[in-house]
């Protein structure tokens, strides 16, 4: 039992849309124009169609980094989920920042949260586990809370992929159409931010059971790294990129390997899939979703309840808490309502965690 409750919650999801069209010719124009002609307008048409075909139109963006960037919309959710709370800054006794697209190596990047917060007191710190972030750090959370060392801990990401793509003066070049599909990750990526206070349980929003799986052997099917940094896999030795990812591959390991996972995780804790009302999971795509759903055997209306990716699309450790802020601000959760939720991210890893509304 992770004997947790969520005190309050909070998100944030920017103004700016770049349809399927107009990230695609980006990408084109600023990383791919050294391929010739043909391949070029090969790659463009096929990588439109394949985003229409896994049901994305926009991706989610800052309008102005000077208005919506990184520590921006990450002080705006904390901010608020603080203030929902009816507690202050120097009430939080662990602040912990998950977000995929940290743009700080040094000092953290909660380190600087918690100035901008004004944080008198408490402890603050950075924590990765790419996708699963939010998650994993559900089960930190009880550890330290359970222990009786801190009461309330605040649980932040803020996704902008797009500002650090930017901000990095990334000029890297590509020589086949291969090369240019496995670079072509962020195509998805979305922006977006969002913040749980978490606190011991009250009865009420009670995050009760969490579970993960992990397996290395495929580490290297998505990538998000500095330049020409020397790796360890061979097929990657002299690569001039900092984003890259098998998509077909991670959506085979996904589909074989997170059934099973799901499985195990209701029987160990004694969960029947019929009672939960809902299910928000980490959204890669419409053809990971449905062969997931399919091999769980469970009915679409108990899944994205909001469904973010078509309009937003991956917001990386963002989706789920996102979700499930928007699925409260509609007033689609009702207390009593069992919800589970699950994560994959690129490792492989798999996390899942239930609570009761």
């Amino acid at each position: 039992m992770l004997n947790l409750s969520i005190s309050a919650l909070s998100y944030y999801i920017p103004k700016g849309r770049m349809t399927n069209g107009e990230i695609v010719d980006l990408f084109a124009e600023k990383y791919f124009r050294h391929l010739p002609k043909d391949d070029l307008e090969q790659l463009v048409y096929g990588s439109k169609r394949k985003l229409d075909f896994l049901e994305i139109t926009t991706r989610s963006c800052s309008a102005d980094y000077r208005e919506e960037s990184s520590v921006q919309m990450a002080v705006k959710v904390s901010q608020e989920a603080i203030g929902k709370a009816g507690i202050t800054a120097s009430d939080i006794d662990l602040l912990l920042f998950v977000g995929v697209c940290n743009p700080f190596r040094e000092p953290s990047y909660a380190i600087i949260l918690a100035h901008e917060l004004g944080m008198t007191r408490g402890n603050y710190y950075d924590i990765n586990d790419t996708c699963n972030g939010f998650l994993k750090a559900m089960e930190l959370s009880s550890l330290y809370i359970s222990s009786g060392k801190y009461r309330n801990i605040l649980v932040v990401t803020s996704e902008n992929p797009l500002e650090l793509l930017e901000a990095s003066n990334y000029a890297g070049k590509v020589g086949s159409l291969e090369e240019a599909d496995y670079k072509m990750n962020l195509l998805f990526a979305g922006a977006g931010a969002a913040a749980m206070l978490l606190s011991a349980d009250t009865g009420e929003k009670s995050i009760q059971y969490y579970g993960e799986q992990r397996n290395h052997a495929d580490w290297e099917l998505s990538l998000y790294v500095s330049p020409k940094i020397h790796m360890p896999a061979p097929r990657f030795e002299g690569m001039d990129f900092m984003s890259w990812a098998d998509g077909r591959g991670i959506a085979a390991n996904v589909i074989r390997d997170m059934p099973g996972f799901v499985y195990e995780f209701l029987d160990e804790h004694g969960l029947r899939k019929d009672n939960i009302d809902y299910i928000f999971s980490h959204q890669l795509g419409r053809n990971i979703t449905n062969s997931l759903l399919n091999k769980l055997e469970v009915k679409t209306d108990k899944v994205f309840p909001v469904n973010t990716f078509p309009e937003n699309g991956n917001m990386g450790s963002a989706n789920i808490p996102a979700g499930l802020a928007i699925a409260e601000e509609q007033g689609l959760l009702h207390k009593g309502d069992s919800i589970l939720l699950l994560g994959s991210a690129c490792g492989l890893t798999y996390a899942a965690a239930y609570l009761i509304w």
